[in-house]
């Protein structure tokens, strides 16, 4: 399935035009975060990204093009991305994406591995950039400038220009690809595709469930007989 193009251009072009419009980065990224937040909230009733726990909060709040070109000030920086956008996807969720009858071979992939299962295996478009993006900056967090020699490091530099500007300049880059993938975030959410994927494999699972207690009741009771219509409503009505 292909996103719906001409909503992705013009998300992209009121990106542009903020931008253009003298909107900072980092302003531009809270933005399209409390969008997702809407969206999510009013289309699918959960949310893509969890919000952050007040212990947390200030990740988000503090979030900015660094000040100076001081390593310290970009890796926590780089954390505070990562804790936003990786660290708080909404896993208990996601893994309802994945088509019911393979969720039992998913249920100890966590984070982005979960995200890139749930839209490769929906056949959902576009998605191949912004898994690359996370994955990359999970790499930046992980390996860090303390393992500033080590090979994972210089590749992961490499691949964000860290050695040949500043680093203000770079997580000026990051943020912009960081907010790229918010929108890509909203307009899924907002197609509709994801609700119609998350509450069929509510109804297979909820019909999965009836199958089992429909065997306790031939088994299991004296009277089997069994209200299907009350089984499969409360089934499907569970979180």
């Amino acid at each position: 399935m292909n996103l719906d193009t001409d909503k992705r251009r013009l998300s992209q072009v009121n990106i542009s035009q903020k931008m253009q419009g003298n909107m900072k980065p980092e302003h531009i990224f809270r933005q399209l975060y409390d969008e997702l937040h809407e969206a999510s909230q009013a289309q699918l009733g959960w949310q893509w990204l969890l919000p952050l726990c007040t212990t947390d909060a200030h990740h988000l709040h503090s979030l900015r093009i660094p000040a100076t070109d001081e390593q310290q000030d970009f890796d926590s920086l780089v954390l505070s991305l990562t804790k936003i956008l990786i660290d708080s996807l909404n896993e208990k969720s996601l893994i309802k994406l994945i088509p019911f009858e393979k969720q039992e071979n998913f249920k100890n992939k966590r984070g982005i591995a979960l995200l890139e299962a749930a839209l490769h295996l929906n056949n959902l478009g576009g998605a191949g950039i912004h898994i690359d993006f996370l994955q990359k900056l999970q790499k930046l967090r992980s390996s860090g400038s303390a393992h500033g020699e080590g090979r994972t490091y210089l590749e992961i530099a490499a691949y964000f220009d860290v050695e040949k500007q500043s680093l203000q300049h770079v997580f000026a880059d990051i943020l912009n690809s960081a907010s790229d993938t918010l929108d890509y975030f909203i307009v899924l959410v907002n197609s509709g595709r994801v609700r119609e994927i998350f509450e069929k494999n509510q109804i297979a699972a909820g019909y999965a469930g009836f199958s089992d207690m429909i065997g306790i009741a031939d088994f299991g009771t004296t009277d089997a007989s069994v209200n299907h219509d009350e089984v499969i409503y409360e089934l499907h009505s569970k979180p």
